[in-house]
């Protein structure tokens, strides 16, 4: 699945107040606008987190680690729903319970973003498109400070859980 550069994210102040809407290029070549995005940390029953590698073919950060599930929530979406969908787009994974951690601005060098931060446990089976995620790993709190390059705002999502 291509990143549709013509995709409406919602954008919002620093409240997180809606303000309107941008399309995915804009909104990822102007850090004034702040867009909602979620990413999403599943730990397993032995309490290690299953980070992913993007594909080389994603817009921004390909190649890089980054948590479970990340993406923006599209028009039309709350933080929870898109943090569901992300998880069944990108690994293939229904029917969990979430829980939102935290929210807060990331700022990083081609985008602001307003992330929710939502986890949940899951030992099972994932299944991913080629061309969002390169492969899945589980890693200890020590093992995860080791891997690298890690998206700024998975590191931010580590930070906010105490992981990093």
């Amino acid at each position: 699945m291509k990143d549709t550069q013509d995709e409406q994210f919602i954008v919002v102040d620093e409240k997180d107040t809606l303000i309107g809407y941008k399309t995915r290029y804009q909104c990822h070549h102007d850090k004034s606008l702040i867009h909602r995005a979620v990413d999403v940390i599943l730990f397993n029953k032995e309490g290690k987190i299953a980070m992913q590698k993007r594909s080389s073919q994603k817009d921004l950060y390909p190649g890089y680690y980054c948590v479970t599930a990340s993406g923006h929530v599209s028009k039309g979406e709350s933080y929870e729903e898109t943090a569901h969908r992300e998880l069944k787009e990108e690994m293939g994974v229904e029917g969990i319970s979430l829980k939102r951690k935290d929210t807060f601005i990331a700022r990083a060098e081609k985008e602001t973003e307003m992330i929710a931060v939502f986890m949940g446990i899951y030992d099972g089976a994932f299944t991913f498109p080629s061309d969002e995620v390169e492969s899945v790993h589980y890693f200890s709190q020590d093992e995860i400070k080791n891997i690298s390059p890690i998206t700024p705002s998975s590191i931010e999502s580590l930070k906010r859980i105490k992981w990093l």
